[in-house]
Parts: structure tokens; C-alpha cells; sequence
């Protein structure tokens, strides 16, 4: 019986080990961390969000023409890049070594409980926030095709509910149906962009190849 329960405590000793370099692995990778900042700041951001900012500022200096911060930025994401995959390995390797351990020993365990919670730092939150009003402008623009242009050979549905408007109530009601879902996605577009702190692209959203 001693030796059982010893067996046991060395298990459940190398479990609780095994679980805690899974717990920190996994936080360096995906929770925040403070980044010191060139104006003397310090902002909390994970590696994601690192490179996130880091791509906001590589759109601001290609669109300055500036070539010289252009390649250093370009070098500095390849670094943070290979620095966030190589955390990543760490981790999940970390978190399946805790799992296979826990499998191996008969302890029923939660593989996600390990992970730390969604990151919501300032990197983060601007990806998506970025992603948000994009996906809205996508959701804007299908509207916009599907009513005038969804392929090239049928006539455009606007053309057709623009001549059977006013002919019965049901044809009047697909027309205004039709404007209710440009109207309530420009909004959700509209309103996204204020969210992220952009400019709406109304011409994007018919001519996305343009920008």
C-alpha cells in the first residue's frame, strides 16, 4: 500500500510539474508582455500583437515611400516572426508532454485548461478591430453585387425589381427589402470603421481591386 501511494505522489508530482512549465510556456506565448516602447512607454503585448503593430507600421511607411524604414520594419517582423513560432513550439510542445504524461499515468485532464484566456491587448484589439470593419466592408460589397452585378450573364436583380415596382405590393416589398440590406450593411460598415478609428472606403466596396 506504501508503495502505491507513493507511485501515486511521484505521478502526481511529475503531473503538477509537467502542468506548470505548460501554464508558462503557454503564457509567454500568447498572453501580453511588457514591450518598452522608443518614446520610454511600456505597452503590455503578446507576440501576435507585436506583429500586428509592427504591420500597422510598415502600411504607414510604404504609403511615405519611405524605403529605408520600409526594410528595417520588414527585418524587424521576420525577427519577431521567427521569435512568436519559436515561442508557439515551446509551448504547444510543453502542452502535449503535460497531456501525453496525464494520459500515460490514467489522469483525466482538460487539454485546453492550460491556454490562457483570449488576448485583448492593444495589438490584438486593433487586428480586430482591422479584421472587423474589413469583414463589414466585405458584407457591404456582396449586398452591392448581389443587387446589381451577381454574375455575368443573368440580368442585374435591381434592373428586374426596378421594372415589376409598383405592379403588386409583393413586388414593392422585394425592392424595399433589397435597400434595407444595402442600408443596414453600409451602417454595420459605417459603423465598424468608427470602431477601428478608420475612414469608410465607399468606392472599395465596389472596386475592392483598386486599392
Amino acid at each position: 500500500m506504501a508503495v502505491l501511494i507513493k507511485e501515486h505522489t511521484n505521478v502526481q508530482t511529475k503531473l503538477d510539474h509537467a502542468r506548470t512549465a505548460a501554464v508558462t510556456a503557454l503564457a509567454a506565448a500568447y498572453s501580453p508582455q511588457p514591450v518598452k516602447q522608443p518614446d520610454g512607454t511600456t505597452l503590455q503585448l503578446c507576440w501576435s500583437g507585436r506583429i500586428a503593430r509592427a504591420y500597422d507600421k510598415l502600411a504607414i511607411a510604404r504609403i511615405a515611400r519611405d524605403t529605408a524604414a520600409v526594410k528595417a520594419i520588414e527585418g524587424g517582423i521576420a525577427m519577431l516572426t521567427a521569435k512568436y513560432t519559436e515561442a508557439q513550439k515551446a509551448a504547444e510542445d510543453a502542452a502535449a508532454q503535460w497531456a501525453a504524461l496525464a494520459a500515460a499515468g490514467g489522469v483525466t485532464v482538460d487539454p485546453m485548461s492550460v491556454y490562457p484566456a483570449t488576448c485583448t491587448c492593444d495589438g490584438c484589439q486593433a487586428a480586430a478591430a482591422w479584421h472587423d470593419h474589413n469583414e463589414a466592408r466585405g458584407r457591404y460589397s456582396d449586398a452591392l453585387y448581389n443587387l446589381l452585378a451577381p454574375n455575368s450573364s443573368d440580368r442585374p436583380p435591381l434592373y428586374e425589381l426596378l421594372e415589376a415596382f409598383g405592379k403588386t405590393e409583393k413586388d414593392r416589398d422585394r425592392f424595399w427589402a433589397a435597400m434595407k440590406t444595402i442600408y443596414d450593411t453600409a451602417g454595420a460598415y459605417a459603423a465598424a470603421c468608427k470602431a477601428a478609428g478608420v475612414q469608410p472606403n465607399w468606392r472599395a466596396a465596389l472596386w475592392p481591386g483598386e486599392e
